[in-house]
């Protein structure tokens, strides 16, 4: 299921086409990695207004109004974030959050290679790259020992709710000690419309298919519908 990678990738060309088709699920890793690079969070410009922008947002969003309530959970920590764009947020977490390592997990080599690049500028022998063979439905995350793990600007573009409801059971089995997962909330019409509303997700979603967790926190719903979540493995 994993593929560890060091990978070397030509560049690729930008897909501006984002609707929903029969071969999305089929071929997750060629969307991501021809699809346009400020979308996948490699480029942070454009609508995303640049890194320390970002930055601000995710700080704002779930990052310093957790810690402030309950510390902060990253210092010495190893943290595996699924979906990793060009690597900023674990830049982030392992300089300013004094994370102990750092694991990046995508189906994209594209991203994986970005990442890399970035952090190999700032964080040699704190950080790794994994490749995910289609996706982590069936993988097994307690070998990694992994301390929070981290998904943002994700789940939103799984392909279907049989796998958003896989992918929470690999984590409910993993047992981390905590979870943030970004989702997107709306309309249920508006699902399956284009990769951008693929999944909508509730937090009653979220509580079933991760039934030895307890929500601890939560942002406001933001204008868009994105709503970040704590969660903290029961004992």
């Amino acid at each position: 299921m994993f593929i560890s990678t060091c990978c070397s990738l030509a560049s690729l060309g930008a897909n501006s086409s984002y609707d929903m088709t029969p071969d999305y699920e089929k071929n997750l890793a060629g969307f991501w990695n021809k699809v346009g690079k400020t979308y996948a969070h490699i480029d942070y410009g454009g609508y995303l207004k640049g890194e320390d922008q970002l930055i601000q947002v995710w700080e704002k969003s779930w990052l310093r109004n957790f810690s402030t309530q309950n510390g902060n959970i990253f210092e010495n920590a190893t943290v595996m974030e699924y979906g990793i764009g060009g690597g900023l947020l674990g830049k982030l977490l392992l300089t300013k959050y004094n994370a102990r390592h750092y694991i990046g997990v995508d189906i994209a080599e594209r991203q994986l290679k970005a990442a890399a690049e970035r952090l190999g500028a700032c964080c040699r022998h704190k950080y790794s790259m994994v490749q995910v063979n289609g996706s982590l439905n069936q993988a097994d995350l307690k070998p990694f020992r992994i301390d929070v793990f981290v998904s943002q600007a994700v789940m939103q573009h799984f392909p279907s709710t049989e796998y958003t409801r896989n992918f929470l059971g690999v984590l409910s089995r993993s047992r981390i000690p905590y979870l943030m997962l970004q989702v997107r909330e709306g309309d249920a019409r508006k699902q399956g419309t284009s990769v951008t509303f693929a999944q909508l997700i509730s937090r009653g979603m979220l509580e079933k298919h991760l039934p030895n967790y307890q929500m601890i926190w939560q942002s406001p719903r933001g204008r868009k519908g994105y709503v970040f979540y704590w969660w903290h493995l029961r004992h």
